[in-house]
């Protein structure tokens, strides 16, 4: 089969691998549609401490069963499939908590054991969700990016009320639909990029780039205020200014993982009794919420993603890290020839 290998920094090749031997209680997904996380993006330029090369990544995937496990009784061959890679233990006290997501022996296909960008992959049958035929496998491969925006929902956004969104990237747009089909009743999301702004404006957001937030904020929200705010790119900027915006008592719900190393005002967080959250992954019962809502037609990936092949995914990763991508979301068709159009 072919495979898209990362063997460092910069370096991905599209080579000829074994197809996954098929092992007990796992099937062999033949890939239809899997995209590209911003994670594989950090691991892409070498600043994942977890993606050791050579490393088959991709962990957003939707496929068919090709083979199957005797043994497993509630599937079959040719079932379409959306796949959770977060493989957990069920035996460790943090999943007898019911908190498998922060498993102390997980494992995540993409980064433990070979991914998904390539023609075949093998998964735990445990893992996976069957859904129609006739849903799009390039909607569904965001199943998984889209469980993360509804844990991380979860975890601060109570109905009716108003939040802010930083960053209007995948993550940040897919937030934007879990926050409003989760209750919120308007939602503001911040970005420096106007292109991916009118995406969040096509989408039901109210908008502002970073120097305009105070004024949209005050225009928008006056004396209420927000009482949580979900950080979808996790800098310095947006981390200190969703501490400096949120109400006393509030919740900043940090998802993004784009800088390690941050200093805030930390005096700030304590005389206001703000809760700083750490939002990691998602449950089973998030993932299988995300699936509910692809399903339905609840989300839309129109307008915002892009779609390559195999061939073609190392000058989509260049692309997407350098800044010139058109799209801020590219989803690889492993069996297709894609739009090329990155």
């Amino acid at each position: 089969m072919k495979a898209l290998v990362y063997n460092g920094p910069k370096r991905l090749s599209l080579e000829e691998c074994e197809i996954p031997e098929l092992k007990r209680g796992e099937a062999i997904i033949r890939v239809e549609a899997v995209g590209i996380c911003g994670s594989e993006l950090e691991g892409y330029l070498g600043h994942s401490s977890v993606r050791t090369p050579p490393l088959v990544m991709g962990h957003e995937f939707c496929g068919v069963i090709e083979r199957l496990d005797p043994d497993v009784s509630a599937f079959r061959a040719g079932d379409k499939v959306i796949v959770n890679p977060l493989v957990s233990c069920g035996a460790c006290d943090r999943c007898a908590a019911g908190r498998s997501n922060i498993c102390r022996n997980r494992q995540i296909i993409g980064i433990h054991r070979p991914g998904a960008f390539a023609e075949f992959v093998a998964v735990p049958a445990a893992n996976m969700y069957r859904v129609p035929d006739e849903l799009d496998s390039n909607l569904a491969s965001l199943a998984e990016p889209l469980a993360v925006c509804i844990h991380a929902v979860k975890l601060g956004l109570r109905p009716f009320e108003d939040v802010v969104v930083y960053g209007a990237g995948p993550i940040g747009l897919l937030t934007l639909q879990a926050a409003l089909h989760m209750g919120a009743r308007r939602v503001l999301v911040v970005d420096r990029q106007q292109e991916r702004l009118e995406f969040a404006s096509q989408l039901g957001a109210e908008t502002a780039v970073p120097e305009q937030v105070k004024e949209t904020f005050a225009h928008l929200f006056s004396a209420r205020g927000v009482d949580t705010i979900i950080d979808c790119v996790g800098v310095q900027a947006t981390r200190e200014q969703a501490i400096e915006l949120v109400n006393p008592g509030g919740s900043v719900i940090i998802v993004g993982l784009g800088q390690d190393q941050t200093t805030l005002s930390m005096n700030h967080v304590v005389r206001q009794e703000i809760s700083l959250i750490g939002s990691y992954t998602y449950s089973n019962a998030d993932f299988e919420q995300a699936v509910y809502l692809l399903t339905n037609g609840n989300i839309t990936n129109e307008h915002w993603s892009t779609t390559c092949s195999l061939a073609e995914a190392p000058a989509a990763f260049a692309a997407l890290t350098d800044g010139s991508a058109k799209f801020s979301k590219v989803i690889i068709n492993p069996y297709g020839r894609g739009q090329a159009n990155v």
